[in-house]
């Protein structure tokens, strides 16, 4: 077998030496990349995410009968609290008088069950209700965490998702049931998603 030598300066090299004794060349045989089983190629930083699954007009309610149990119950107490006394009956004439506090609870309540929606889904993504069923709002484009603008705009349509008021949320109901998405008008306002969390 031929003993390796430098091809700048001649000088015959070690067995296995990387560059030449005499002039720092690199080998040839070094300089070559090793034969051996190919390297896998790096995977891709981006793997598109697989089809989200929408969450139909069922499990949605669900949710949202537990969160409207919770906010019943705050608003039940602060009903007894401080509307009633603000409620009086002249016994002699049956009238009945109206405080100012009844309707100072009023807009409590309604500004408890906005910041309830607006707040927990703003940061959260999800209401205590969501959680325990596992669904959670995601951006429609890439499925990110929404904006506390996107879970307000949500919360304030959910009073025209109400419509009829008779029997509640039906048009909300009709409109998941139209969407490829299962959008209602506050989702579809919003560009949010309901999905499994």
């Amino acid at each position: 077998m031929d003993e390796e030598k430098c091809a700048q300066c001649g000088t015959p090299a070690a067995p296995g030496a990387k560059f030449c004794e005499s002039c720092g060349a690199p080998m040839a045989a070094a300089s070559q990349p090793v034969e051996g089983p190919a390297m896998a190629e790096p995977a891709p930083s981006y793997m598109p995410s697989a089809e989200m699954s929408y969450q139909g007009v069922a499990i949605r309610f669900v949710a949202f009968l537990i969160d409207y149990i919770i906010l019943g119950i705050i608003s039940w107490i602060l009903v007894a609290v401080f509307a009633v006394s603000a409620i009086s009956v002249d016994t002699s004439t049956g009238a009945v008088s109206i405080g100012a506090a009844y309707y100072a609870v009023i807009v409590l309540v309604i500004l408890l069950e906005l910041l309830y929606f607006t707040l927990l889904l703003g940061h959260y993504g999800q209401t205590v209700g969501m959680m325990a069923v596992k669904i959670k709002v995601v951006r429609e484009a890439d499925s990110g965490p929404i904006t506390y603008g996107a879970a307000f705009i949500r919360t304030i349509l959910l009073l025209i998702d109400e419509i009829p008021y008779v029997i509640p949320y039906l048009l909300g109901a009709v409109l998941i049931w139209t969407s490829d998405k299962k959008q209602r008008l506050g989702d579809r306002l919003a560009h949010t998603v309901v999905v499994k969390a």
